[in-house]
């Protein structure tokens, strides 16, 4: 049975969806201002793993991706271009499209623009402020932290520990740490009038509209970096269980570490991005999955090409490997087969995965033989195109 590290519980879990064969999952998008670089690809790759090893045991995946369109970088992109929000987004959502078809990842079925959800949101918005877990002040809208239970459970923050962190800073606020769900009084040069008043749905409160609008009131999995944890992901966890009156809506929440250049945070404001689709004009999709599944993923790793380079010597073994497949597999080898999915199961640990994986390869080239079907069921359970 598949286990996975929750970080709600701080284990890992053997994983069971809410409905059989079917697991609901939704990843944390991204901002559509920009191109997709090597560390959101480390995200999208860890769940299409995620879900060939579902859909090799028999599991069907629905998998939900957010693209963030409502969001002040977009609004500064476009007014940099001379240009409206709505092309910037659908340019670089169309970007994103095309890095994920080049990394051979099909498994994202549906893609939603937040900017389509806002009059969810009011309402959603409306039922906490109904629920009374929910208030305005001097014009915005804030989630009342007081009222939720398990509060800084993912992130593993005592009270005392969030009434540290002062967010969304405003006139009228509760508790410091309460969340803002709709910002009436800041300017961004662009804003949605609602009942709540013309304003901007805030960030936290547009995953969880759009979760709430596909999957209803709950779903299996919750996935993204691990730097969202908080506030982002307690924000998320606390809006749906009042909105869905579950403790436990989501089954699993599973992170992604980071990607570091140079020892720092791949970002953009830092300007050390590698951009996913130089690398796979220059080094192809199969080394870069190779690469990203050389690291388990809730570990941070800090990226350099020699670590794509390392991986030519394994791709090289696989393509030997194909030319030499037969009508059968060894004994030998099918045991190894067993191995690399029992390490695939135990939360996805596709490091060993992979060190198995070129103990097959070798076998094959040393006289034992595999067949075809078992060659290319283990290369789709990684995505591997040859």
């Amino acid at each position: 049975m598949l286990k996975l590290f929750n970080s709600f519980s701080s284990s890992k879990e053997d994983f069971t969806p809410f409905e059989k064969n079917h697991v609901k999952i939704f990843i944390c998008g991204p901002t559509v201002y920009d191109f997709t670089h090597l560390g959101h690809a480390r995200i999208f790759l860890t769940y299409d793993l995620l879900s060939r090893v579902l859909n090799d045991q028999g599991l069907a995946t629905d998998t939900l991706v957010n693209l963030t369109d409502i969001n002040q970088n977009v609004f500064n992109k476009a007014r940099e271009n001379s240009s409206t929000y709505i092309e910037i987004a659908k340019f670089y959502a169309s970007a994103f499209l095309s890095d994920l078809d080049s990394l051979n990842i099909h498994s994202v079925n549906r893609l939603a623009f937040v900017s389509d959800y806002v009059q969810h949101i009011e309402k959603e918005i409306m039922t906490l402020i109904q629920k009374q877990v929910a208030y305005t002040a001097h014009g915005n809208a804030y989630l009342d932290i007081s009222k939720v239970k398990n509060y800084g459970k993912i992130s593993h923050q005592t009270r005392q520990d969030l009434s540290l962190h002062r967010l969304d800073i405003g006139p009228g606020k509760k508790n410091p740490e309460d969340i803002m769900l709709w910002n009436c009084t800041d300017d961004f040069d662009f804003s949605w009038k609602s009942e709540l008043g013309e304003g901007i749905p805030w960030w936290h409160m547009q995953d969880t509209a759009v979760a709430m609008e596909n999957f209803g009131k709950n779903y299996d999995v919750h996935g993204g970096a691990r730097e969202l944890l908080y506030p982002h992901h307690e924000a998320h966890l606390a809006q749906y269980q009042l909105l869905s009156d579950s403790e436990m809506p989501v089954k699993a929440w599973v992170h992604v570490g980071l990607v570091l250049s140079q020892g720092e945070k791949m970002s953009k404001s830092l300007g050390n991005v590698v951009w996913v689709k130089d690398l796979i004009k220059k080094y192809g999709h199969n080394l870069v999955r190779l690469c990203i599944f050389s690291k388990h993923y809730r570990d941070d790793f800090d990226f350099s090409e020699n670590d794509l380079l390392m991986k030519k010597s394994l791709l090289d073994l696989i393509l030997l490997t194909r030319s030499q497949i037969s009508n059968m597999t060894h004994d030998d080898i099918t045991n190894l087969i067993q191995e690399l999915l029992e390490s695939l199961n135990d939360d996805l640990n596709s490091p060993v995965a992979l060190e198995i994986l070129e103990r097959i390869c070798i076998a094959v080239k040393t006289g034992k033989s595999i067949s075809k079907n078992d060659f290319d069921r283990i290369c789709n359970i990684f995505g591997i195109k040859v």
